[in-house]
């Protein structure tokens, strides 16, 4: 069973059924703290992280969670699209970027594919 971080500040819990319904075993999280340390003392398959309308501090928190777990796949939402939120958050290699209000059909999309890809070799082996 995969195991997804939810981190839980916006209105995307209502897609956590769906998931769950597909077999994934969902942790959701109250803040950025809790999810950094899910992250790193559980590592997940994927994290979902919805951002915030004002999304400077998630920043942060999404550079901190790279630092520690570079290869878990990240789904990120947000809930505008405004085009400095998109190229702020392409440094951080989301495997799938959505404006809310997203389906939970497409979150369930995003997580499969999230989940399916394979981890990145942390270094290059030596030829």
């Amino acid at each position: 069973m995969s195991r997804i971080v939810v981190l839980e500040c916006c209105t995307e819990n209502a897609n956590a059924p769906a998931l769950r319904a597909e077999g994934f075993h969902v942790i959701h999280c109250s803040g950025g703290e809790a999810l950094l340390e899910e992250v790193v003392q559980n590592r997940p398959d994927a994290v979902i992280y919805a951002l915030q309308r004002d999304f400077l501090p998630d920043l942060g928190v999404l550079q901190l969670l790279r630092r520690a777990a570079p290869d878990v796949p990240l789904v990120l939402l947000a809930s505008e699209g405004s085009l400095d939120a998109q190229k702020m958050v392409r440094a951080f290699r989301p495997i799938y970027y959505a404006i809310s209000p997203i389906e939970p059909a497409e979150l369930l999309e995003a997580v499969r594919a999230a989940v399916a890809r394979p981890a990145r070799p942390s270094a290059r082996p030596d030829r």
